[in-house]
């Protein structure tokens, strides 16, 4: 098997960093992120340095057993992430890079395997490199010993490296089962978004409950992940690593290089040179789908094709409506933060979810409603469909199924962290009130707010939401289901007592909210189908 010829491999990467650099310089957002990682890795890489340095000294007075289990769990928590993360930018990005079929005709697919994979590595070194050598750095001062820093920067760097090529084949392995598989494809945005909640609640759910950690960390201390801790402990003093599971673990980790990358190319190779499959699409007029069997004679037909267009747009070009999950991405950031402590999950957990479920369904289809229509809005204002209808199925695509999501994520959830029930139950009002409430002032800031302007959302230009219109909409969002989630806040989450009864305490929080929600709704919808009825073409 002959290898990649490492002066091409070069040469790919250099040119993948260009276009990464490029497109981040080309955008305000792209600025914006330069910015971000240019102000909070330094500031997190001290802050790591810091932990490192005061935590090396009792470091060395820790039992055995304890270090070699903080250990492992540290490795595999930055394994998992990083495998996470490759695997999605592989299944949706860089699977496939730009100018594939150019970079085939000219260099061997090992090459421009390589070269990716190069670019990819050095991205993930130049947000996680700085905190990575803070750890090593401030670990070697703390302990006195210099050994220390080296063991854990190379351990770390190909714990990385191993994840980032787990990824990759994770995300080779998505793209060739979609071009095999005619239902996967025809399907696949459906399949994507079922596996991401599932990935998501599962996470929560495991981690939400004191046994679920400790059953993980049962579970790492029993398994064979164990030995990798020890090609760490063998260079900190006051330990005992196991002269076997040291060689062990370190042959493992180092062989399994050479294997996964044997993956990655057998997949490659077969994702590349693909002849993928063409779902069929053909348009059967006699077909009726769920929504028409639900909607058919209780919604008028003007709102239920707007609505039913929302929804099949986003079955076809997920993408189109990913701005939505920035509610439940930073609900995971926090969380995750929380857990991490080793405070496990707690009972106010349902509400957050419910209240950032239910703002991610309020965003996703009526945040920009003249933007969103992108070049068919010239035939959307000509049409017979009047303003209010219009905004009527947008903020019915929103409704619905978050009426059908915030519910069993709150309950679920609820049963988890074990909410008393009477605050489960304003959690669960709170989440359906904010849901039926969101599109509607989504609706209102996205008019005030428009953005016709395309921006690059992997690799493809998709008209997204103005961060004025995410600012309003959060601002009024926000204030609507304050009242509410202070009440299950009290009733629950404060060590000291409240001079009010907790029944009446909750049920004026829910009242608030929901004339508050009343109100911005009937505001936001009128003012929202107002604007689109009057809109003029400039």
């Amino acid at each position: 098997m002959i290898g990649p010829n490492w002066r091409r491999a070069h040469l790919v990467t250099r040119i993948e960093l260009r276009r990464t650099l490029r497109s981040l310089l080309d955008s305000a957002r792209g600025i914006l992120v330069l910015a971000g990682v240019g102000l909070f890795v330094p500031a997190y890489s001290l802050g790591i340095g810091a932990i490192a340095f005061f935590g090396g000294g009792a470091l060395t007075e820790l039992p055995t057993a304890d270090v070699r289990t903080a250990v492992v769990a540290v490795l595999l928590g930055l394994l998992t992430l990083v495998t996470f993360v490759e695997v999605q930018r592989s299944a949706k990005q860089i699977g496939e890079p730009d100018g594939l079929d150019g970079l085939l005709t000219t260099l061997p697919y090992t090459d421009v395997l390589a070269g990716v994979v190069g670019a990819e590595l050095a991205r993930a070194l130049a947000v996680l490199g700085a905190p990575v050598l803070a750890l090593a750095v401030g670990l070697s001062a703390g302990t006195g010993f210099v050994l220390v820093g080296p063991v854990v920067l190379v351990t770390t760097l190909l714990v990385v490296t191993l994840g980032l090529l787990l990824g990759y084949a994770g995300g080779l392995t998505v793209k060739l089962v979609a071009a095999r598989s005619a239902f996967v494809a025809r399907h696949r945005a459906s399949i994507g978004s079922a596996a991401s909640l599932l990935l998501t609640v599962g996470w929560l759910a495991v981690w939400s409950a004191q046994s679920g950690q400790l059953a993980i960390l049962r579970a790492l201390t029993d398994s064979p992940l164990l030995w990798l801790a020890d090609v760490v402990l063998v260079a900190v003093p006051g330990t005992t690593a196991d002269p076997l599971a040291v060689v062990v673990g370190g042959v493992a980790l180092v062989g399994s290089l050479p294997v996964t990358a044997v993956g990655c190319r057998w997949l490659a190779e077969r994702v590349w040179y693909v002849d993928p499959v063409q779902p069929d699409h053909e348009f059967d007029p006699d077909e009726r789908t769920l929504s028409d069997r639900l909607l058919a004679g209780r919604v008028p037909s003007a709102t239920r094709v707007v609505a039913q267009k929302s929804w099949l747009r986003a079955r076809r070009a997920p993408f189109t409506v990913q701005f939505a999950v920035v509610p439940v991405f930073l609900l995971l950031v926090s969380q995750g933060q929380f857990l991490l402590r080793g405070r496990g999950a707690p009972t106010t957990l349902p509400l957050t979810v419910g209240v950032a479920t239910a703002a991610a369904f309020g965003a996703a289809f009526t945040l920009n409603p003249l933007g969103g229509e992108e070049g068919v809005l010239p035939l959307t204002l000509t049409t017979a469909v009047s303003g209010r209808a219009f905004v009527a199925g947008l903020v019915l695509a929103g409704v619905l199924p978050g009426l059908v999501v915030a519910p069993l994520v709150v309950v679920g959830l609820g049963a988890a962290v074990e909410t008393p029930s009477l605050p489960l139950l304003a959690a669960l009002a709170t989440a359906l009130v904010a849901t039926v409430a969101a599109p509607a002032i989504a609706a209102g800031c996205g008019v005030v707010f428009p953005k016709f302007e395309p921006s690059s959302v992997h690799g493809r230009d998709v008209t997204v939401p103005s961060s004025f219109a995410f600012g309003g909409y959060f601002l009024v969002f926000g204030a609507v289901v304050a009242p509410a989630s202070a009440a299950v806040l009290l009733s629950i989450g404060l060590p000291f007592p409240v001079p009010v009864e907790t029944p009446a305490l909750l049920a004026g929080g829910l009242a608030a909210t929901a004339v508050l929600g009343g109100l911005a709704t009937v505001a936001g919808f009128l003012y929202a189908a107002n604007r689109v009825a009057t809109y003029r073409l400039p």
